[in-house]
This record gives structure tokens, C-alpha cells and sequence, in this order.
């Protein structure tokens, strides 16, 4: 596990990017969809799975289940996207278990910043 809570592309490397197919490879394929985590069916997880090929789905337009009141991601709207919260890249409920990802390092800035700029830009696939 790397310093920047996971093992994938660098946080300089996050710099140039808002895209969903790098974030998936580099945060939420290393640092989220780990062993009983954010994969399969996720029961323990809050019932989101952030493998690829489902994370976006499970993300756009689909209510958190640890804020009531708040959405998984709403496009176009950082500060009603709980992801964002979740990760500790803004303030609101944290999850019951604490920032995100579990265990390991918060994601470095350019990480958490390659996200909201994903959200910002339409959360497109």
C-alpha cells in the first residue's frame, strides 16, 4: 500500500487527470475494491461495489447509504456528492467507519482533486 492510500498511478500523475477510466485503475481498483471492501456484492460495504465496469452506475444519481439525504455523486455538483465526503475531500457526515479508503492512507490531494474534477466535469463515463 503506498503513502497516498493505494498502489496505483502517482499523485503527480493525478494532476492531469478527471477521467473516469484513470481514476477507476489508479483509486478505485487499488485502494477501494479490495478483499471485502467495495467489491462483489459489498453487503459490508455499504452495498457499493467500485469495480470496474459497475463503479459508475453504483455511484451517479444513487443515494448514499451511510448520509441520509445525500447522493452517491451528483453530476456536475461537488458539494451534494457524498463520494467526496466519504474520502475526506469536504466536509459533511463522515461514514460510520471513518474516511475512506478503510485501513490504509487518506488518498493524496491530487487523487481526491482527479475526483471532484470527474464530478465537476458531468461525472461522465
Amino acid at each position: 500500500m503506498g503513502p497516498d492510500g493505494g498502489t496505483g498511478g502517482s499523485c503527480e500523475e493525478a494532476k492531469s487527470h478527471s477521467d473516469l477510466a484513470w481514476i477507476q485503475a489508479n483509486v478505485f481498483t487499488t485502494s477501494c475494491a479490495l478483499g471485502s471492501c467495495h467489491h462483489g456484492s459489498a453487503v459490508s460495504a455499504g452495498d457499493l461495489s467500485l469495480e470496474t465496469g459497475v463503479a459508475r452506475g453504483q455511484l451517479v444519481n444513487m443515494a448514499s447509504t451511510s448520509a441520509a439525504s445525500w447522493m452517491r455523486v451528483v453530476p456536475s455538483d461537488t458539494t451534494r456528492s457524498y463520494l467526496l465526503v466519504a474520502i475526506g475531500a469536504q466536509s459533511g457526515p463522515l461514514p460510520k467507519d471513518g474516511v475512506m479508503p478503510l485501513g490504509s492512507s487518506v488518498l493524496c490531494a491530487e487523487k481526491r482533486d482527479a475526483i471532484k474534477r470527474w464530478i465537476q466535469a458531468g461525472a461522465p463515463p
